[in-house]
């Protein structure tokens, strides 16, 4: 687990597990998108799998063990998750990829990890059949569920498990470590830090591709776009956005971080803002918008995207979002 940044107590909890041989059969890691779930839940699995002999030093990183589990290649390591074409995690993914595999014997050592991704994407078929195993689970068997929503998983997995809960990291462990990793100039790293609003898989992700930083600009632009819309333009765009429902959270996250810095200005506390790069414009709204407005854009952008979480009309929640928002003259 030695590449795993910030969750030091987790880290030092899961190691502590395995020097007491306390080793529980499922684990479930909660947490904000790209905040190091994934991450953390490797590095324990590469631990369990490592055949050093003394357990502070596993994951070794040079038995048989540690090599396989690095190179991807490891007869007992399973990653699942949904299909890219697919929103849910399926009855049949779970069945054949877990339930089936976790009633046989391990190929290489002593102990089978499963590692299934967006738990809260399972289906109720999916969780149920999940959870048959996690109630008469086999000996060799550990089970991570990594999660964002806490609530859309079944108490009863819940129970069975046990839950690690990931916050995000502090704004100087993330610009600290895009420093070092990436050689970034202080003001960059900074600002990566801050959009990535403690999560440091998307500050990376920010500091390595082009393409999500641009499309974090054309998310606020189109934003600006919208306040001096007509109510046909605004529905067209709802219309648009819907149509790619796989890009609606990350735009209302952008959206949420952006009236939550015209509240922090209208407040005086410009030096907390998030999109620092655009404070002159973020200023100008402040200065436009009745705070009691921004405070209401902030709660919807906030309901939009909890209401989506649920089972509802996708298109309908954004239309109702976006002619609510404030409407600026163009003259």
């Amino acid at each position: 687990m030695h590449n795993v940044i910030g969750h030091d107590w987790a880290v030092q909890w899961l190691r502590q597990t395995l020097v007491s041989n306390q080793v529980r059969h499922a684990y479930c890691i909660l947490g904000p998108a790209n905040v190091g779930k994934m991450t953390l839940a490797l590095g324990f699995a590469r631990a369990l799998l490592c055949t050093a002999d003394d357990p502070l030093a596993r994951p070794c990183e040079a038995c048989a063990a540690c090599r396989k589990t690095a190179g991807g290649f490891h007869p007992d390591l399973r990653l699942i998750a949904p299909a890219a074409e697919a929103s849910v995690l399926s009855v049949e993914l779970i069945r054949d990829s877990v339930v089936r595999e976790a009633a046989l014997s391990p190929l290489a050592g002593q102990r089978k990890v499963f590692i299934i991704e967006n738990m809260h994407l399972a289906t109720p078929a999916a969780a149920n059949a999940l959870l048959k195993t996690l109630e008469e689970p086999p000996a060799t068997v550990v089970i991570i569920l990594l999660t964002e929503r806490r609530e859309a998983l079944l108490p009863t997995i819940l129970s069975r498990c046990q839950v690690i809960s990931l916050r995000p990291l502090a704004h100087e462990q993330i610009e600290q470590d895009l420093r070092a990793r990436f050689d970034l100039a202080p003001a960059q790293a900074s600002l990566f830090a801050r959009l990535s609003s403690g999560r440091l898989g998307y500050a990376r992700q920010l500091a390595i591709d082009r393409t999500a930083w641009e499309q974090r600009g054309q998310q606020l632009d189109d934003l600006a776009g919208l306040l001096t819309a007509s109510r046909v333009e605004r529905l067209a765009y709802a219309a648009n956005l819907a149509a790619h429902a796989d890009q609606v959270d990350a735009v209302l996250r952008t959206w949420q971080s952006w009236w939550r810095d015209v509240w922090l200005c209208q407040h005086g506390a410009d030096a907390q803002v998030i999109n620092v790069d655009r404070i002159a414009l973020l200023a100008e709204q402040a200065r436009r918008v009745p705070l009691a407005q921004t405070r209401a854009c902030l709660q919807r952008v906030v309901s939009t995207a909890q209401l989506l979480e649920g089972n509802v009309n996708v298109r309908l929640a954004l239309d109702v979002l976006l002619l609510r928002l404030p409407r600026f003259s163009t003259h």
